[in-house]
């Protein structure tokens, strides 16, 4: 009877911890899906928000998006394919001027430093299977065919600085014939805890210092994602 007794107790006790962490799981989850963006969290947003006069606007424009659905600004692949990286939140601002020229800046939430992990990695290997390919939409003069590199930085828990060139052929003295550079862009990518952080811009926008402001930039939103719940002390 006692040996009957102590089965049943244990059965008891299995089933409240299996309630228990399904409980603890359903209320993290709901959690996660629940993550918002605040409004002007990004470090670009202000300016981006702020109401332009005429002429201002003849020169400039901004867009301010938080739909999930729209791709990495950094997209070597140049992939069509909606994502699927289990994403939960998400804000890309892109600014651009009549020069032509433009500046992006992005965050992405996911619900476990895993995921962004799992989605930096895939990034990264898009930069290195997709190195060299024709010259992506987004880049300020086309050329005959265009080129990525990439290399770590030392940022938050990982971060990769991508330069994307696009070159063309000659048709003229003293370059006839010979590859040069028309034109091109600079990524930097941050994953810190379960956010990733992206800023790229065209390689005119702010001339030899275009990289070392979007490094800056980079840094400065790595820590500051550290303020939003869950971000860099969640787990998994």
């Amino acid at each position: 009877m006692i040996e009957m007794s102590g089965k049943r107790v244990m059965i008891s006790m299995i089933a409240t911890a299996v309630m228990v962490a399904s409980a603890v799981g359903a209320a993290s989850t709901a959690q996660a899906e629940t993550v918002k963006i605040p409004k002007g969290f990004l470090l670009t947003e202000a300016e981006a928000t702020k109401p332009l006069t005429e002429d201002q606007a003849a020169d400039e424009w901004w867009t301010v998006s938080d739909k999930l659905t729209k791709p990495l600004e950094l997209n070597p692949c140049r992939s069509k394919e909606k994502p699927r990286d289990g994403r939960i939140a998400m804000r890309t601002i892109i600014g651009g001027t009549s020069a032509p020229s433009y500046v992006t800046e992005q965050l992405v939430l996911y619900p476990s430093a895993k995921n962004a992990g799992a989605a930096f990695r895939k990034l990264r290997a898009d930069v290195e299977k997709c190195a060299k390919a024709k010259a992506p939409q987004t880049a300020t003069v086309a050329g005959d065919f265009h080129r990525y590199t990439g290399k770590k930085v030392n940022i938050a828990d990982e971060a990769l600085l991508v330069k994307g060139s696009s070159y063309e052929r000659g048709t003229e003295e003293p370059l006839k014939g010979e590859l040069y550079i028309s034109g091109g862009e600079r990524y930097v990518v941050v994953r810190r805890g379960s956010a990733l952080v992206l800023y790229t811009a065209d390689s005119y926008w702010a001339g030899e210092d275009t990289t070392k402001i979007l490094t800056n930039r980079a840094k400065k939103m790595a820590k500051k994602v550290c303020d939003l719940p869950g971000v860099c002390t969640r787990r998994g």
